[in-house]
């Protein structure tokens, strides 16, 4: 499940993230981010659904069928 996290400046800087609001999981990877408040990231994480990629280099865009 993924939950709004704000990431400060030297955590953002020791993750090579930008700092502000994230959807993260439950151990705390950011997946999806930044966003300017709390609320966009409620809204980007409800938007966003938890099968979809990340948008990390070397992902397939379209999660397989199952």
């Amino acid at each position: 499940m993924l939950e709004p996290k704000e990431i400060d400046g030297p955590t953002a800087r020791a993750r090579g993230i930008q700092q502000g609001w994230w959807a993260v999981t439950q151990d705390g990877a950011p997946v999806s981010g930044p966003y300017p408040t709390r609320e966009a990231a409620l809204v980007g994480i409800a938007k966003r659904g938890e099968d979809q990629p990340t948008g990390r280099p070397g992902e397939d865009p379209v999660p397989a069928p199952e």
